[in-house]
């Protein structure tokens, strides 16, 4: 367990023994799943105050889920929360490093893209991706929103949703920021989110708007403890590793095709017929 990442430990010891806590440790437990990257930066009488919890409770929790104290679970977290380092510092970082040009590159490039695909297929959550397919089948509009590299992403994912006869929007990064697009959201729409290191405060303030709207959030992110993921229903967490300047875009590629291919089958019908319209179109003479 301890060779897992710290979120997952957390997430595991709760559920293995969620029956046996008292109604004071559950809410106490709960509080951690719901707000890990607080708790990450929160001292224990700020929690204590939080919940009308004593400290003393709190500690008896972690020692139940197989912690030493309240201390050594922040410093798993923290750990975790260390990767949200910009890739751009990372690839200065190493470039002031560099003597001369080293075509090994790609070979190191495609050896990082290869872990991050294996690495996240081994880590999603298939209950979340579950969950992410029923929103997106059932919403009357997807929006797509993401800033820089993510922005790409974000189009991306509203290409593929409109070919297979979703309702999809693209909030993009113009004149308005994407908080002020989203003031006609609905419960019944749902926005999908995207946000890597370095984390843009715009995309953020909208998963929490369309939060407060009522509409259903999901968020690609590269970590349960991404400040993006504490304003989504569903998380689904992409390793986006890279040693070039930005995020690799491989994994979260795939989230996309995968949430797309399950709502599609889902949706045989009317993404057939979609799909026909786009082909005929496609086809016509100039």
């Amino acid at each position: 367990m301890k060779n897992e990442p710290s979120f997952k430990r957390l997430q595991g010891a709760i559920l293995a023994i969620q029956d046996a806590l008292t109604p004071t440790e559950r809410l106490i437990a709960s509080y951690l799943l719901e707000h890990p990257r607080s708790v990450a930066l929160m001292p224990i009488q700020e929690l204590a105050s939080r919940l009308e919890a004593g400290p003393a409770s709190i500690i008896r929790v972690m020692q139940k889920l197989g912690y030493k104290g309240y201390s050594e679970l922040k410093r798993d977290l923290q750990q975790e929360l260390r990767g949200n380092d910009s890739p751009l510092e990372r690839f200065k970082l190493a470039l002031d490093r560099r003597t001369d040009l080293d075509f090994s590159d790609i070979h190191a490039i495609a050896s990082q893209e290869m872990d991050n695909l294996r690495t996240t297929l081994e880590r999603v959550d298939s209950a979340s991706l579950a969950q992410s397919v029923k929103l997106v089948s059932r919403a009357s509009l997807v929006y797509t929103a993401g800033v820089g590299i993510s922005s790409h992403l974000a189009s991306l994912a509203t290409f593929v949703f409109q070919h297979i006869g979703l309702r999809a929007f693209l909030v993009q990064h113009t004149g308005l920021n994407l908080a002020e697009q989203l003031v006609s959201i609905r419960k019944q729409d749902v926005l999908l989110a995207f946000a890597f290191p370095p984390y843009s405060s715009q995309t953020i303030e909208g998963a929490a708007l369309a939060k407060a709207q009522g509409a259903s959030v999901i968020g690609i992110t590269n970590q349960i403890l991404s400040p993006l993921a504490e304003h989504c229903d569903v998380v689904l967490v992409a390793k986006t590793d890279s040693s070039a300047p930005s995020n690799s875009l491989s994994a979260p590629l795939l989230l996309i095709h995968a949430i797309a291919s399950a709502v599609a089958s889902a949706k045989r019908r009317q993404s057939s017929k979609a799909i026909e319209t786009t082909i005929s179109l496609r086809n016509r003479k100039p």
